[in-house]
């Protein structure tokens, strides 16, 4: 009979630390509950999802490019520039091994210690055979691949390199091999005239975003004027097909067109034009559908823009 007991009294006791334990789990879910609602109390939601670190940070990189006037490049002759001699290759060293062998290498083998991490790696220049050349092996192959970088790669654009010296990097880049292809005749005289060699570049006008808007805001007659010239060309614009399609991919017109005056890169090449389309093209006033331009239609819109601001000395 006293087992009896003793075993009716062992179960009361568990039943008696369960229900301790239900209150005890109860009051702490409430104090977690409390401290949660205490911390939404103080969040900011204007700024929980606005990544306030990125955009600032882009904000002060955009403030902080240098204003440049345009200016002309000496005009270069491509037949001699495409031709080897001893200070070409050696002023080519000098800019390779200052901004090139980092990635490629010193000697050219694409095991340049900041290539480790790209993908896909760094060309290797003493084996040609290695890689697949988007742009060709030739001296007006490698000059496109510096003027317009290759996109999805580490490969940047070297278009603020002046031409001779884009030239001389090649040069001094071609005596890692000596059997890389020789140019024809025409396709030297193509490279002439796709980007102007002869005649002289001139180099982009450069204004940051920030301080662009900010001369609108003040006022700036100058500029006001000329965005304001170009905006009512492309409205009264009836046959252009550049300009078709240019209405066609703007979502702000003023924003759009403040966004092109502030850095007129784009300007270089139908190239560098997608690239600033593709770049932030919400922010910049254009429809995310930029991204399935074609070639043909980006190339279009380029000459025709292009035409635009060079008329209004933007």
């Amino acid at each position: 009979m006293s087992h009896n007991k003793s075993k009716f009294n062992i179960y009361d006791v568990f039943r008696d630390m369960e229900k301790f334990y239900g209150v005890l789990y109860m009051l702490l879910l409430g104090f977690l509950v409390f401290l949660g609602a205490k911390y939404v109390s103080t969040l900011d939601f204007n700024k929980l999802f606005s990544a306030p670190v990125v955009l600032s940070s882009d904000s002060n990189m955009r403030a902080q490019l240098p204003v440049k006037k345009g200016t002309m490049t000496p005009p270069v002759d491509v037949i001699v520039y495409s031709t080897p001699s001893p200070d070409l290759v050696s002023k080519g060293k000098d800019i390779y091994n200052a901004s090139c062998a980092s990635c490629h290498g010193e000697t050219g083998a694409g095991n340049g210690p900041a290539g480790t991490s790209l993908n896909p790696p760094p060309r290797n220049f003493i084996d040609p055979k290695a890689q697949v050349w988007k742009n060709g092996q030739t001296v007006s192959g490698m000059y496109v691949t510096l003027q317009e970088g290759i996109p999805n790669t580490g490969m940047a654009s070297f278009s603020t390199l002046p031409p001779e010296d884009r030239f001389a990097v090649i040069q001094y880049v071609r005596n890692f091999n000596p059997l890389y292809p020789k140019d024809t005749p025409e396709e030297l005289t193509q490279l002439d005239q796709k980007y102007s060699l002869a005649t002289g570049v001139k180099a982009a006008n450069q204004i940051p975003v920030q301080l662009a808007m900010d001369l609108l805001v003040l006022g700036n007659d100058t500029l006001k004027n000329d965005l304001g010239n170009i905006l009512s060309k492309i409205k009264s614009e009836k046959s252009d097909t550049g300009a078709a399609i240019y209405k066609e991919i703007v979502t702000d017109e003023n924003k759009a067109l403040n966004s092109l005056a502030s850095n007129m890169k784009w300007t270089e090449s139908s190239a560098e034009f997608l690239n600033f389309l593709k770049t932030d093209p919400l922010d910049k006033g254009f429809k995310a559908g930029v991204f399935q331009l074609s070639q043909a239609d980006a190339e279009k819109t380029w000459q025709y823009l292009k035409n635009l601001f060079s008329a209004n000395r933007v």
